[in-house]
């Protein structure tokens, strides 16, 4: 099952929703920390990330953070996954206009499956799309400002794949053939969690993919 919390903080998700999540569960968080400062995780003056690996640790789920980190003098739109008690990585977004370009798209081995991460306008490049599908995700996450349901629906029939948009107003997952399959407004919606094929597509050999494992 997928559990996408947007707008809620991380404590009143702790405070009032931990008790839903299940095992095997995929939480997406949008909204839930608005920046996360490295430099203060690594020398444990802050414990955000911490608390997001202990809880997938605890209820032997997966996660994943989508947020602003501030990493050296830079800050980037990314998101963290985590899978039970392990961070598995950090995503960026890598044609940011209004952050610092960040140097990783990711695609991560999880319980959950494999899950691949795009956020904001990244979204527009199909050469970014070429990448991913030569991943073989079976789910791709996209973070993104607004709904762009045709967009969304054209990457899961490319890639292959499940698809899970989340932006602010709106979420939702599509099929590997395109189809909405539910969407939500809510803060906390439960849509269903889609496992594809995995079967990749060599779109080119001139593209550069990254799989982490935990």
């Amino acid at each position: 099952m997928l559990r996408v919390v947007k707008n809620i903080s991380l404590n009143s998700f702790m405070l009032g929703y931990l008790p839903a999540v299940r095992e095997k569960d995929l939480i997406i968080f949008s909204g839930a920390v608005k920046k996360v400062d490295m430099n203060r995780e690594l020398k444990g003056e802050d414990d955000k990330l911490m608390r997001i690996s202990s809880m997938t640790g605890d209820k032997e789920c997966c996660a994943v953070l989508h947020a602003d980190f501030i990493a050296g003098n830079g800050c980037f739109n990314s998101a963290l996954a985590a899978d039970k008690g392990v961070i598995a990585g950090v995503s960026d977004e890598i044609n940011s206009a209004t952050r610092d370009k960040g140097g990783a798209l990711r695609c991560f081995e999880l319980s959950c499956g494999r899950v691949g991460i795009i956020l904001g306008e990244d979204l527009f490049y199909p050469e970014l799309w070429a990448r991913m599908a030569l991943c073989a995700p079976s789910l791709v996450i996209c973070f993104s400002p607004s709904y762009r349901a045709g967009l969304y629906s054209a990457l899961a029939q490319l890639c292959d794949c499940g698809v899970c948009a989340v932006s602010p107003e709106r979420c939702g997952v599509y099929s590997d053939g395109g189809a909405l399959i539910k969407s939500s407004f809510e803060d906390f919606a439960f849509l269903p969690l889609p496992q594809s094929r995995r079967r990749a597509r060599v779109l080119t050999r001139k593209v550069r993919t990254s799989i982490e494992r935990p």
